[in-house]
Order: C-alpha cells, then structure tokens, then sequence
C-alpha cells in the first residue's frame, strides 16, 4: 500500500472512498494538510496521528514506516487503576488532550514568570515541561481556555495564608485587561508579582494593589504608573502541596 507515509495515507484514505477534503473533515484538520502530507512534503505530525488513530485507528507504526497491521486490533489507550485512558475524539468540538472513563481532559503547562518576555513568560528551566491535566467541563464551567492558561509557580509569602510560597496558579492569559477586582499575575520594573488588583476609580482610572497577608501595605497606582503594569493574566485557581 505504498513505500512512504504519503503513499500510504493517501491509500488509506482512497480506500474509504473518500476526498482529502471529507477525510480531512473527519480528522478535524485542513485539506491542504492532508495534501502535503499525501505529497511527502510534510511528515505526519505527532497530533495527526494522533487524531488518525483515535477517528480510525490507524496504526502510528504502519503510515510512519510501513510495519505492522494497519488498524489497531482494540482503540489505544490503556487502563489504569480506577478506569481508562484513551485519545480523545479529535474530530470532536474542544476535545482535550485524552479522555478518562469517557470525560474530556486537556494539559496545562507550568510557565515562569519573565519581565522581559513579550508575553511576560517563558518556559520553565531545564527544558523539561511540567503539566497538570484539568477536565473539560471545569475548564468550561469556569470559562477558562486551556489553550490561552498557563501554571505558574507563586514565591514568596505576600499572598499567604490563601496563597502561600510554592504554590501553583492557574492563570488564564485571555483576561489580561483588569476590569473587576482579582488576584493578576503581572510584571512590574524588573519583577514579577501576584497580587490583587481592585480598580477603584475609572475617570480617572486607578486601582489599589494590595496582598492578602497584612505584613505587605496596599498601594493605590493611577495615571502614568499605571503603564509600569504589565498585566499576565488573571489567577483562577491554586493548588497547594500540604
């Protein structure tokens, strides 16, 4: 069935009668992906197969390098102490990163704090990325893209007892604007804070910075210190090792 991965998609695909853009439609990517690949232009990416294999259960091994069968005897995944973790339906609207006893989950990964990053983050160090995985309905329950949120590690005890040293942050980068009181990751000078904002005035605009352990004085900015804030995004949810 071919001597390359294109080759071999494109065969796969022929034999269910189908176009590059009706199959493309079922693996919830573009047509003109399917057409690089097809062509050996591009090779296919760990997310296609990924999405081949949960929508068909193509076999990773048989497009890659033509070994094996080419359908998965069982849909992949394995079972683990209290249930099953499995691909998720990629073809699917917001499917996450896997699924577990038939739940969507998607990964958040932990980021650094960075004053002179654009975005004012940047990947943890040592290369090695640390991710938590949060399921779906929450993330939606609580409006919160997971594409657009990050983990961040708290230091320092400003926000204790609530927030203490060490923990992580959720922050979700899609609320960047302070329009209602909460608790921002920001960059400030050439440091980095989580602190709560709570605007107090809008003509003219103002707000109070503040900590939640008493040892740390409020601080009310307005007018051109307010353009020393560099907003991250806003905290929406912390976890604490006890």
């Amino acid at each position: 069935m071919g001597d390359s991965p294109g080759k071999r998609l494109a065969a796969f695909r022929n034999s269910l009668d189908m176009s590059q853009r009706a199959f493309a439609i079922t693996c919830s990517v573009s047509s003109g992906l399917i057409g690089q690949i097809e062509a050996d232009i591009l090779p296919p990416s760990r997310t296609f197969l990924q999405k081949i294999s949960a929508r068909y259960r193509v076999s990773a091994d048989w497009l890659l390098h033509g070994t094996g069968e080419m359908l998965l005897a069982e849909m992949p995944g394995f079972a683990g102490r209290t249930g099953r973790i499995e691909p998720s339906e990629f073809a699917k609207p917001l499917a996450g990163d896997f699924r577990f006893d038939g739940e969507d989950f998607a990964m958040i990964t932990r980021m650094d704090l960075n004053v002179s990053a654009g975005s004012g983050l940047i990947p943890i160090d040592g290369g090695q990325s640390e991710a938590l995985a949060f399921s779906r309905s929450w993330l939606m329950r609580n409006h919160i893209s997971a594409d657009l949120s990050v983990l961040v590690r708290v230091q320092g005890d400003s926000m204790a007892p609530g927030i203490p040293n060490g923990a992580l942050a959720l922050v979700h980068c899609a609320e960047r604007q302070i329009e209602g009181p909460g608790v921002y990751a920001f960059n400030r000078g050439e440091a980095s804070y989580i602190k709560r904002i709570t605007p107090v005035s809008r003509k003219p605009l103002a707000w109070v910075i503040s900590s939640d352990n008493p040892a740390y004085p409020s601080e009310t900015v307005s007018g051109s210190t307010l353009n020393e804030i560099r907003p991250v995004g806003r905290v929406r949810c912390v976890m604490v090792a006890l």
